[in-house]
């Protein structure tokens, strides 16, 4: 990979060794099966319905993993080492950045907001039941989720508007290639805005994700605590133990909500280094470490966009019921006497 030998604090062999492992093999394999799970996922929530508001949200929420998987494999071709060495007229390495890279963070950030909004709308369905109907209608659940990804756009704008392509000399290849530079003032500019887009922003919708979790997770505990001193005697609920429904709700909130907050972590982290150091950026003094972190953090929210249809399909019966109907007619070919396998 063309990364800088003098990237700081971190050496460019060590950066290459990390990027390869971590995103062109790791991530390609996660961003592959994440794909296909995510247009299941729109194709079996399609099939749901939208009467439901949650299927809307999960709706929306699919739409923007599948957008951060496709923008995520634009980036792994781009760092891959063996495309940088065909005869192309780019930087691999730094035109990604504005074909890849912000893209694919527009559409993490979309689906952290909306899976805040998941998070905060079971969390109503717990404390207040008979009034999150009429809360939470089909109407505000559409109308947010359409306003996040509007609104996610509008953080872009500072992203694009000082970062352009030029045409720049390369020594270490000593060719002209079409790469990546800022204008006088991205500098104070993105420092400021990164810190709002890349960290407040997901920030703010990591800790709607904690909260709201802590909260339906206690309120399920404390309402089953009460089904088991209320129960009859000869009932199951008398064993202590919470009721097979409510476990599997708190297991299902539980494990969203900790792979969303741990997969968002790293990348929170160096979100967090870009806006204090401005050198911690593709073509800066920390470059090296920018790529060896970053790949570490892209690798985290692959697995967090790919993972939700397993959590669904052990989780939710209807899901499992809808998928196997849909490979049915597979099923019923692979059992016919005429399968010459």
């Amino acid at each position: 990979m063309s990364l800088p030998e003098q990237g700081g604090l971190v050496s460019a062999e060590l950066a290459r060794a990390f990027v390869v492992v971590n995103l062109v093999v790791l991530s390609q394999v996660v961003c592959v099966f994440g794909i296909g799970a995510n247009i299941f996922n729109m194709i079996i929530f399609k099939r749901h319905g939208f009467k439901d508001t949650v299927n809307v949200s999960l709706f929306a929420m699919a739409i923007g993993d599948l957008g951060a998987l496709v923008t995520q494999q634009w980036f792994i071709i781009c760092v891959n080492p063996w495309f940088q060495d065909l005869d192309i007229p780019f930087s691999s390495t730094e035109v990604q950045s504005l074909t890849a890279g912000y893209p694919h963070r527009y559409f993490v950030k979309s689906t952290a907001w909306i899976t805040a909004f998941v998070t905060f709308e079971r969390c109503l369905c717990v404390v207040l039941p008979f009034k999150v109907k009429s809360l939470i209608t089909r109407k505000v659940s559409f109308v947010f989720n359409v306003g996040v990804y509007v609104f996610m756009t509008l953080t872009m704008i500072p992203l694009y508007t000082t970062t352009y392509f030029c045409w720049k000399f390369y020594p270490a290849r000593n060719r002209t290639l079409l790469g990546i530079t800022f204008t006088s003032d991205s500098k104070e500019t993105l420092s400021k805005w990164l810190f709002l887009s890349d960290f407040v922003v997901p920030l703010i919708a990591f800790i709607i994700v904690l909260f709201c979790t802590l909260i339906t997770a206690a309120k399920l505990k404390s309402k089953a605590k009460w089904r088991r001193k209320t129960a009859a005697p000869g009932s199951s609920l008398t064993s202590g133990e919470i009721s097979s429904k409510d476990r599997r709700v708190v297991v299902m909130i539980v494990i969203i909500a900790g792979i969303f907050i741990l997969c968002s972590t790293p990348i929170s982290a160096i979100s967090l280094a870009r806006s204090i150091e401005p050198e911690v950026n593709i073509i800066g003094r920390y470059a090296n470490l920018n790529w060896l972190c970053a790949s570490l953090g892209m690798l985290a929210e692959t697995v967090n966009s790919s993972i939700n249809a397993l959590v669904y399909y052990k989780m939710s019966s209807r899901y499992r019921d809808t998928l196997g109907q849909m490979f049915s007619p597979c099923s019923l070919w692979w059992r016919n006497d005429n399968n010459p396998f």
